[in-house]
């Protein structure tokens, strides 16, 4: 009993370290920093993937007193025209707002702020990108990044089973499976299908747009490792192998 509790201690450690660490290099993260001006420090955080049906609020929170900024924005398909909406000041922040695009459609933005004559761009160095997708329910969302991380949080627990006195990597990988096969097929497909606007709308695609890589291969995977610890002596090896590239999968696909 002991020694399950420790295995799922540390299945649970290594998954959260590992969502972190995903998270916080993903392409996706937002740009965030934080800027002195003449009245005290700013922050801004500036998405890039935008799920949902109104327009983009660009944010900047802090010690604001007269200053004013606009944001520039224009449309990766039409870069030569800007756009410029002045910020509204509201509760210590400056506030601009894109208008809604259809789905898969990407932005660039900037943005321009005034501090007593002073002229700051945020981001300092390039523009900022922002993609617009289609709006996910929230509940999908949810049951998303549940299966996804039940089924990374299972495959390691397999992969240390082989420090089990008794070792039960069968189980564990059907249930690996399971959790996989729940997160490809249904809420990964669901997802996606709302991101590119046929879920709710009326775009028509082929089937195939419904998959992503990344959550196929982690199907994929799990369907041969459970072939292989099922028919062969070495399931430990098989497992292990299956696990790290579970991990592999999840850092470079796109989730």
């Amino acid at each position: 009993m002991k020694q399950a509790i420790i295995l799922w201690l540390t299945s649970i450690i290594i998954t959260f370290i590992i969502g972190y660490i995903q998270s916080t290099t993903s392409k996706n993260y937002p740009i965030n920093g934080t800027v002195d001006i003449s009245s005290g420090q700013i922050s801004y955080s500036f998405d890039k993937i935008f799920h949902g049906k109104n327009n983009y609020k660009v944010l900047i929170v802090g010690d604001f007193k007269n200053q004013t900024g606009d944001l520039m924005w224009r449309d990766k398909v039409d870069t030569s025209r800007w756009n410029s909406v002045p910020l509204k000041f509201s509760d210590h922040k400056l506030i601009g707002e894109i208008p809604n695009h259809p789905p898969l459609s990407k932005v660039e933005f900037r943005i321009r702020l005034n501090d007593n004559g002073r002229t700051i761009l945020l981001p300092k160095m390039q523009n900022a990108e922002i993609q617009f997708l289609g709006n996910v329910p929230p509940q999908i969302m949810q049951f998303y990044f549940i299966t996804l991380f039940a089924g990374i949080l299972l495959s390691i627990r397999t992969s240390l089973e082989i420090f089990s006195a008794r070792p039960r990597i069968k189980m564990y990988t059907i249930f690996t499976l399971i959790s996989f096969f729940s997160f490809t097929l249904m809420f990964s497909t669901v997802k996606k299908g709302c991101e590119l606007g046929i879920i709710g709308g009326t775009k028509i695609v082929p089937p195939n747009e419904f998959f992503s890589n990344g959550p196929v291969m982690l199907l994929s995977v799990w369907i041969l490792a459970l072939i292989l610890v099922f028919n062969s002596r070495k399931a430990k090896y098989f497992a292990v192998i299956a696990s790290i590239l579970t991990i592999i999968i999840f850092f470079v696909g796109n989730f």
